[in-house]
């Protein structure tokens, strides 16, 4: 079955299952980095909100065996989960002075935003742009955000600037910075993938290499959209400080960064290269923050771009 036929087939199936109450759209969203996701937008009549399920992961699992039924049952669901536990009432999206507390910000590549932001408030970064969005919900599902656009600031009478203050407040308290050494990281993975095989004696081991640089992991509280900690007041100085060192940035994707204390045998260009390939061979298109290294300097109290800066599109 193509995927076309998959995707008309499950709405099918859910209008018949759902009934006339409800209405089913399937629509293409816009993500991150031009990438396109093919959604299926389910609206009870009298509903204030539309939740959207994201289909490529169903077909793929289709595609591998899991059987078209199992796929349908477990939609219907997550959809009846959802519904259960979001008690928002949207007509706060149409009174700013209720979501002032909710404005957060985020990073992602201007290049390959192009078309995005022409449509959303942004600031540029380097070769980033600062963008906002509404923190309105957070459960054992996940979290409800929506992207600001440049129509909310005219119906709101708000403006770029209100924007970014409240979220240079808001983001750091609600979401505050994750600073990690990578050990721990990969002991915390390493547990959960093995269980009762795990040995932290051979991470120890591994991470204690001679060869190996220390590595430290910068994210938020949520683990999501935590690259931008390195954006929170005084949070790379302080690090810098306690290491006495420049810090190098990897973009490792738009949740998070990698840190590591500047030396002078570093190649920059080596270090961009690495960056490239991992983003081709590991990180999906929607995640991809940048090819570009970046340095926080001591001296100049800001982050700079390492080397030559990288030209490039995250497709």
């Amino acid at each position: 079955m193509v995927y076309e036929m998959f995707q008309s087939k499950v709405a099918d199936s859910l209008r018949s299952q759902l009934g006339s109450d409800y209405q089913l759209v399937l629509q293409k969203v816009p993500k991150n980095n031009g990438t396109i996701l093919n959604g299926l937008s389910i609206m009870r009549k009298g509903a204030g909100v539309s939740p959207t399920i994201y289909l490529e992961s169903y077909y793929e699992r289709f595609q591998e065996g899991t059987s078209f039924n199992f796929i349908i049952q477990e939609i219907l669901q997550i959809y009846q989960e959802h519904t259960a536990v979001t008690h928002l009432d949207f007509s706060i999206l149409n009174d700013f002075s209720l979501l002032r507390d909710k404005v957060m910000y985020k990073l992602i590549h201007t290049a390959s935003n192009r078309e995005l932001l022409q449509d959303i408030p942004s600031i540029p970064y380097l070769d980033l742009s600062i963008v906002f969005y509404l923190f309105l919900e957070k459960n054992e599902y996940g979290q409800m955000t929506a992207l600001i656009h440049n129509d909310h600031l005219e119906s709101w009478n708000t403006c770029l600037e209100e924007l970014y203050r409240l979220a240079s407040a808001n983001t750091p308290e609600f979401l505050p910075a994750d600073l990690k050494p990578m050990s721990d990281v990969m002991k915390s993975i390493a547990q959960e993938q093995l269980g009762t095989d795990y040995r932290e004696d051979f991470i120890d081991e591994l991470m204690s290499s001679p060869d190996a640089s220390p590595l430290y992991v910068l994210t938020n509280s949520s683990g999501i959209c935590g690259a931008c900690a390195l954006l929170y007041p005084d949070q790379l100085k302080n690090f810098a400080d306690m290491l006495e060192s420049d810090l190098v940035i990897l973009p490792s994707s738009i949740h998070e960064v990698l840190l590591v204390p500047y030396d002078d045998h570093i190649s920059f260009d080596e270090l961009a290269h690495m960056v490239s390939h991992i983003n081709r061979a590991e990180v999906p298109v929607e995640d991809r923050l940048s090819d570009q290294v970046y340095l926080y300097s001591r001296a100049l109290d800001q982050v700079i771009f390492a080397g030559s800066p990288v030209c490039s599109v995250l497709s």
